[in-house]
């Protein structure tokens, strides 16, 4: 099996100290579960693996490091905003209220 080099970027100091701030933010729990949780129709929320760029870093580079753009997922939820890598939902844009993107 074929695998892809690792992006360094994720090996830098500053990702990894968004991801620790990211996923002390939200608890260390996934944050879809957590919603489908808090809506009533999910079950026990999984704690995260992950720490997802919202928008995507070839979408806004400039937000690869904004804390606003990132989210604590555990695997499968982050599989499912991901069809292309194996995930079964096609990937929606979130609506993230703190975040606040002006075009100049």
């Amino acid at each position: 099996m074929d695998y892809k080099p690792s992006d360094p970027f994720y090996h830098s100091e500053a990702w990894k100290r968004a991801r620790k701030a990211v996923l002390e933010r939200d608890g260390g729990m996934c944050q879809d579960c957590m919603a489908r949780f808090r809506a009533g129709y999910g079950k026990k929320p999984h704690r995260a693996d992950m720490v997802h760029h919202i928008l995507s870093r070839e979408e806004r580079p400039d937000l690869e490091l904004c804390l606003e753009n990132l989210i604590s997922l555990c695997n499968q939820c982050h599989n499912k905003r991901h069809p292309e890598k194996g995930g079964q939902a096609k990937q929606t844009k979130v609506s993230n209220p703190r975040m606040r993107i002006i075009k100049i």
